[in-house]
């Protein structure tokens, strides 16, 4: 790489002295629209429960065993796919998921009964659930410093842009078309962002030089990312490592220093994801138990989905700038609040200010959580580190779809429902607090004078 004219520097000071620029809007932009999918197609199932259990000729109960197989799936794939995408690429593991999920989706158009549904929604977890912690860390790494925070989280929004259309579905596909209707675009959305991902989505620069810093590819990024005439970089290589590729993860993940940190990197992680796959009951308890008209259901789906992409675009913004510490913490208690309140006032007009607020904490809590996990791991290692965080939250969350038929079952009150699923968003909190509260908790940093 080197040549005449050139200066020589590190990765992260190469990254870190760029400013924002097209190259970063337009991989912030692809990152988006394909969490965009993840949004829709691992929470389909939610959306047309009704229509397919009446399809199906099962009682709507029944379909928790599809969700708690693609919960398992999800959990599979967390922890197979994340530390491929370290050793060959994200780009590459990204083509695979995506083609995964499409083929799933289509072969789910063909399905008549519930086991061959099942077995599709398995292989959907299995390549959807990698997807995010991918393309966190290839913005997270593609990010100045500075801007972590914000294009990581901004990333993980579209999945609330993937939300609002489900909720278009809903309104304008599910009735003439049926729940097929829903998986065809779930067949489409991929299809058509295969060919970006092939021919536009560049591999991280801090993976390639981790991974192979003599990489030929490594001089063409360099320049892609450079200002037009700006002076030609040559990045030095780190130093060697002797050790096997899965043992630098394993001391990267879990080594002195670190494992205390991933432990409660993934209780924090395990705290959210049971609240979100519990929650997926949420539009049958506000049906079932508060008494909502569908009318009322539908705008309460508007009002989280619009509420938690708010939240999910901003809290970035505020975690560069204050510090994961003081947002992330206090964005998980004011979840837990807001959360206590919706059952406290439901079913009157506040309940609908009380998800509001719980939505855009919740929301954008859990769109913190694989930025928190990127800043405490290095490039070569921070795929696994970022999915396995997730994987360690599907463990956990295997059983929560069993929440919906324990509060249904038990006569269970607004009050306590709500109750219930604000504990998890509390811990969230808790284990936020400590963990930046350890020597070594990765901190933000701002350079003046760089935009």
């Amino acid at each position: 790489m080197a040549g005449t004219g050139t200066r020589s520097t590190d990765v992260d000071s190469f990254l870190d002295g760029l400013k924002f620029s097209r190259f970063h809007l337009g991989i912030l932009i692809l990152c988006t629209a394909l969490t965009a999918i993840d949004g829709y197609e691992l929470y389909v199932v939610g959306w047309v429960l009704p229509d397919l259990a009446r399809d199906f000729g099962v009682e709507r109960t029944a379909i928790t065993s599809a969700m708690v197989a693609q919960q398992i799936g999800m959990l599979a794939g967390a922890f197979v796919i994340p530390p491929l995408a370290d050793r060959v690429g994200r780009p590459r593991l990204l083509l695979f998921c995506y083609t995964g999920m499409m083929l799933s989706a289509l072969a789910i158009l063909f399905t008549k009964s519930l086991l061959p549904f099942t077995l599709c929604r398995f292989a959907a977890g299995f390549c959807g659930t990698a997807m995010i912690p991918i393309l966190v860390t290839l913005t997270s790494e593609t990010a100045p410093r500075r801007l972590r925070s914000t294009m990581s989280t901004i990333t993980v929004s579209g999945t609330m842009i993937g939300a609002l259309l489900g909720a278009l579905m809903q309104g304008f596909i599910l009735e003439p078309f049926g729940w097929r209707g829903a998986f065809w675009i779930a067949v489409l959305m991929p299809a058509i962002l295969l060919p970006f991902i092939f021919f536009l989505l560049p591999e991280s620069l801090r993976a390639l030089v981790a991974r192979n810093p003599h990489d030929p590819a490594i001089p063409a990024l360099v320049r892609r990312m450079q200002p037009e005439g700006a002076e030609m970089v040559t990045l030095e290589a780190p130093p060697e490592t002797e050790r096997t590729a899965m043992k630098t993860i394993l001391s990267d993940v879990f080594g002195q220093g670190k494992i205390g940190k991933t432990f409660l990197m993934w209780a924090i992680a395990i705290s959210s994801f049971v609240f979100i796959t519990a929650g997926v009951w949420k539009t049958t308890i506000f049906k079932d138990v508060v008494g909502l008209s569908w009318e009322n259901v539908a705008l309460i789906n508007g009002v989280n989905t619009i509420a938690g992409f708010i939240g999910m675009l901003f809290i970035g913004f505020f975690i560069d700038r204050l510090g994961f510490k003081r947002v992330m913490t206090g964005t998980f208690l004011l979840a837990a609040l807001g959360s206590v309140m919706i059952g406290v006032l439901a079913p009157g007009a506040g309940m609908f200010v009380a998800v509001a607020m719980m939505a855009m904490f919740q929301h954008g809590g859990q769109a913190s959580i694989p930025a928190l996990a990127a800043s405490l791991y290095p490039a070569r290692s921070r795929a696994t580190g970022v999915g396995w965080a997730y994987g360690a939250a599907r463990v956990a969350s295997i059983g929560a779809p069993l929440f919906g038929n324990f509060v249904l079952n038990n006569g269970m009150g607004p009050v306590g429902i709500f109750a219930m699923l604000g504990i998890p968003l509390a811990s969230a909190g808790i284990f936020t607090f400590w963990l930046m509260s350890l020597k070594g908790a990765p901190q933000v940093v701002r350079r003046p004078g760089h935009g």
